[in-house]
């Protein structure tokens, strides 16, 4: 066999079993997609990946600010030690 009839057998149209139609529109209608639960967790997790997110951003810019502070009080400490070992 070539390919091109391999392909054709199969792709053919084949007719679905009695009743394919009225058992996939009974499903489809009768559960819905996203269960009220799993919309709950879903935006539950979402926020708390926002919260959580928000949280690492500030704790990261307190240490540099809390940083920055230390090496300024640092310089101050030692102008000051200068100043007095100077008299």
């Amino acid at each position: 066999m070539n390919l091109e009839s391999e392909l054709k057998d199969v792709l053919r149209r084949v007719d679905p079993p009695d009743g394919f139609a009225d058992r996939v529109m009974r499903r489809a209608s009768g559960q819905p997609r996203w269960p009220v639960l799993h919309r709950g967790l879903a935006a539950s997790l979402l926020i708390a990946l926002a919260i959580g997110g928000w949280g690492v951003r500030e704790t990261l810019h307190a240490r540099s600010e809390l940083l920055t502070a230390m090496r300024i009080a640092s310089q101050k400490v030692a102008h000051a030690q200068q100043a007095v070992t100077r008299r």
